[in-house]
């Protein structure tokens, strides 16, 4: 099992990045209320994974509550978990984001902070052409980021891992970056995770 770092995506967005990255490092981060996003003034993108009217498909829907500017969307990702019985594989792999390519980065299958699940990290690095724009963020709206099936059909109770997680610790029994992180420069700098916290319930499937 490799070690997912979305780190190294920060990196190497940096570099690709080039001379609009120095741009817009240098504009300030828009002001942010405490009630707007608690914690963190960056912290302002929650997570929200929905089953669709397929019954079949899990989505990954973003909303930030700041307008980010500028809007650069550098790198992501995103770790659910789901039961490890029975076996999920993910299929269908989609990203509803033009340039935004989606992968399955890193899997840990029952790591011993919760040997009743998998969890499995998906990561994207944004900058392929034009599309660190393509996301068009906007503050309080809800968009579709992308979205999976598991090969086998539906399975109950698959989650967003949350900040509180067992296993979303460093370090952890295996040695890896878990945890939920996206980075754009309208929101901070490239060493703060906007990424607050997650919103809806666990998925359950149609009967």
């Amino acid at each position: 099992m490799h070690k997912p770092s979305w780190a190294l995506f920060l990196v190497l967005s940096v570099v690709e990045l080039g001379l609009f990255s120095s741009y817009a490092m240098a504009q300030e981060p828009p002001p942010v209320s405490a009630a707007e996003a608690p914690g963190k003034p960056w912290q302002v993108l929650t997570y929200r994974l929905a089953l669709a009217a397929d019954g079949k498909t899990y989505q990954v829907l973003m909303k930030p509550t700041v307008t980010p500017k500028p809007d650069l969307s550098l790198s992501g990702q995103v770790t659910i978990k789901v039961p490890h019985e029975p076996a999920f594989q993910v299929a269908q792999l989609t990203s509803a984001v033009k340039g935004a390519e989606w992968v399955e980065a890193s899997r840990v299958n029952a790591p011993s902070e919760d040997v009743a699940h998998d969890y499995i990290s998906f990561s994207f690095v944004g900058l392929k052409g034009g599309s660190a724009r393509n996301f068009a963020w906007k503050a309080n709206t809800e968009q579709l980021v992308f979205s999976f099936q598991n090969e086998g059909g539906c399975v109950n109770d698959v989650t967003l891992m949350g900040n509180a997680d067992p296993f979303n610790v460093a370090p952890n029994s295996a040695n890896t970056n878990p945890g939920n992180h996206f980075a754009n420069l309208g929101w901070g700098d490239v060493s703060q995770n906007n990424y607050q916290g997650n919103d809806g319930a666990t998925i359950k499937c149609a009967k």
